[in-house]
């Protein structure tokens, strides 16, 4: 199994906080501790990546990190992350390692599909916890998680930022891609406040403060913190 060694995101003298910058002031010494630079300059060559159920023949991990790469070496210098499966999967994991109940995670509001969802989520804990303490493990009870916890591992390895969608696979691969490559979360931002509970409890575990929290429909949210991230990149510089 590969090892991530992940470094630091850092800039030499970076300015002391602005509060007129608000909220968006954390964001953008994100950006440029991520980018070695102050101010930081607005990402040039953004890869959309939206999480799928496709099966592959080789290691999920494995699979993601090669994604990770090839986004690296093709230039990338940002991912946008985002999910449009594996809504169980990332309950799951993130009611794992933070020791939730099926209620607790999902939220008691009543979507169509809830009381599926409560018992998709029941049954996918009983596997879950037996392999807490093997991230590697916990990660391949999906395919889909395991590749997102390998992509976000290696973007951090290759110094590639990752924005966040909120989406509950992307939050719950993350708190599994912390365990596989501690300090990873450094190189991710939250674009916006996720509506799932369990994938809200990923972001506080893991520090990041979501930039937006508009109760918008998860696609249009983080495109919509990509735009403000940029904006206010143009702003800074004039």
């Amino acid at each position: 199994m590969r090892t991530f060694e992940v470094p630091t995101p850092t800039v030499d003298q970076l300015p002391s906080a602005d509060r007129a910058l608000g909220r968006l002031g954390p964001a953008l010494r994100w950006l440029a501790c991520a980018q070695g630079t102050w101010p930081p300059t607005a990402p040039q060559a953004v890869r959309r990546v939206v999480v799928g159920e496709a099966a592959t023949p080789e290691d999920p991990i494995e699979a993601g990190a090669r994604l990770a790469d090839q986004i690296a070496d093709g230039g990338g210098d940002l991912v946008l992350l985002s999910s449009r499966v594996g809504e169980a999967a990332g309950i799951v994991a993130a009611a794992a390692l933070l020791d939730l109940e099926p209620v607790e995670a999902i939220g008691t509001a009543g979507a169509a599909n809830w009381a599926l969802l409560v018992v998709d989520v029941r049954n996918g804990l009983r596997q879950a916890r037996t392999h807490l303490g093997d991230a590697a493990a916990l990660a391949a009870t999906s395919s889909a998680l395991a590749k997102t916890a390998g992509l976000l591992a290696q973007c951090a390895v290759r110094r590639t930022p990752v924005l966040l969608d909120g989406s509950p696979l992307v939050c719950g691969a993350a708190l599994v891609a912390e365990q596989l490559a501690p300090g990873a979360c450094a190189w991710w931002l939250a674009g916006q406040q996720p509506p799932n509970p369990a994938a809200a409890r990923a972001l506080v575990e893991l520090g990041l403060a979501p930039l937006l929290d508009l109760h918008l429909a998860l696609p249009l949210g983080a495109e919509l913190a990509l735009s403000v991230l940029v904006q206010s990149v143009e702003h800074l510089r004039g």
